[in-house]
């Protein structure tokens, strides 16, 4: 297929329809890809997914990138990936950051486009590799090192040494809390636990299952059939095609032991019952439902809606889920039982548990909702069937679109109808989505 700019309206029926989708492996961090950055991830994810679909590369519209780590040397890695794999130039890139529901955004948003009739295939997705934080250095150590930049003459360079002082130069270390509050991640799940009463073993409890049923789906073969395989630099040796997390021997004796990571004489997580520092990148093929047809694709589900709100801050950071997972389940006239399948995504077991104990409080939804009554209760056999991201890991960019292939895939393999994705993130913030299988 050859590619000609066009400047009429696209043909299709505007139903955003999900093809297929692929990731590389989710593997803890500073380890087998601490050598490996971004965009290197992303383009290898990328291209793994256009050489599993058969659709022409020309057919491709735009790339979208949902990476949370600043990028110093690849600031819209999207359209870097374009250019790096050697992809046709019409394809359009760009790339978002909203925390950890970035490439559920990306998602979202792709779908967006082919409601509106603006695009009718598009490469969604993100990444995250935690190995490659960026340092930085000082205000006052920068501001000398652009007088000494700037300085022509011997002079003002000398007089530009001699107000640099050392210790200026001691490196920065990335920001771990939140800006508004303070806080870590972990002190606001911490909260959360205290004020849900979500006790320290019944957190274990939830995480042991995790890592039980991802490892169940890993000797199944099911993430397997995500997984693109990767080579990592600079060696190229070695073949990296399962995720590395995952411990099929986890207990809660082993988990009670682990002594808490945010509040040591009080506190309930751990590094057992959280996710961990992850690098990993994933990615779907979102497209036109009617455009994907005629050319020859299957699709595997459609979406139908998706939503993201604010909560706030300083209550409770996580409980974005609570409030999302109603309101989509509202607004398209549908209840729990509808629903054959729950993603929630686990950045921690007491964040998963206060979500869900909300949804069961006619307190918290008649202040939040405003409902008469509980929202209710959804069984434990259709929350994170594969586990989550305790077991699994936890790319920030990445997680949100693991969540789409990972549900796409079950609700195929169960040929059930409906499946729901719901997410928190950082600032307090959250996202949802509704999918259902063709």
């Amino acid at each position: 297929m050859s590619f000609k700019y066009s400047t009429s309206l696209l043909t299709g029926n505007r139903v955003p329809v999900i093809i297929e989708g692929a990731r590389s492996p989710f593997v803890k961090s500073f380890g087998v890809l601490e050598d490996c950055d971004a965009l290197e991830l992303y383009s290898r994810t990328i291209d793994g997914l256009i050489r599993k679909t058969d659709a022409p590369v020309e057919a491709y519209e735009e790339i979208i990138c949902g990476v949370v780590t600043p990028q110093v040397k690849n600031t819209n890695v999207a359209r870097d990936t374009i250019l790096n794999l050697g992809l046709p130039h019409h394809i359009h890139g760009y790339s978002l950051n909203r925390m950890c529901t970035s490439s559920l955004e990306t998602i979202g948003n792709a779908a967006k486009n082919v409601m509106a009739g603006q695009s009718r295939m598009i490469l969604a997705g993100g990444v995250d590799v935690l190995s490659d934080v960026p340092i930085t250095y000082t205000k006052d150590a920068r501001k000398s090192l652009l007088r000494l930049n700037k300085a022509r003459s011997t002079g003002e360079k000398v007089s530009a040494l001699g107000r640099f002082v050392p210790k200026a130069l001691a490196p920065k270390p990335p920001g771990i809390t939140e800006p508004m509050t303070g806080m870590t991640m972990g002190e606001h799940a911490e909260v959360m636990a205290k004020f849900n009463g979500i006790s320290r073993q019944d957190q274990d409890a939830f995480s042991v299952l995790s890592h039980q049923r991802a490892a169940a789906a890993q000797e199944s073969g099911k993430f397997q059939k995500e997984i693109i395989p990767v080579w990592p630099s600079p060696s190229f040796t070695r073949c990296l095609d399962k995720d590395n997390i995952i411990r099929p021997d986890s207990t809660l004796e082993a988990l009670s032991q682990l002594r808490p990571a945010f509040d040591r004489k009080y506190g309930t997580i751990t590094a057992g019952n959280a996710s961990t520092l992850t690098d990993g990148a994933a990615a779907v093929i979102i497209a036109d439902e009617a455009y994907a047809k005629s050319l020859g694709l299957k699709p595997k589900a459609k979406i139908r809606d998706m939503l993201f709100v604010g909560v706030n801050p300083y209550e409770q950071l996580l409980i974005g889920p609570a409030l999302t997972i109603p309101m989509i389940l509202m607004r398209n006239k549908l209840g729990i039982n509808d629903i054959d399948l729950f993603e929630v995504h686990e950045a921690f077991a007491a964040q998963v548990l206060s979500c869900l104990r909300s949804m069961e409080s006619a307190d918290f939804c008649s202040r939040h909702l405003g409902l008469t009554k509980a929202f209710g209760a959804i069984p434990e056999d259709k929350i994170n069937v594969n586990g989550g991201a305790i077991a699994i890991g936890h790319p920030f960019g990445a997680t949100g679109a693991r969540l789409v292939l990972s549900m796409t895939n079950e609700l195929e393999n169960r040929s059930a109808k409906f499946g729901v994705i719901a997410i928190c993130a950082a600032g307090g913030m959250s996202g949802a989505m509704l999918i259902e299988r063709i």
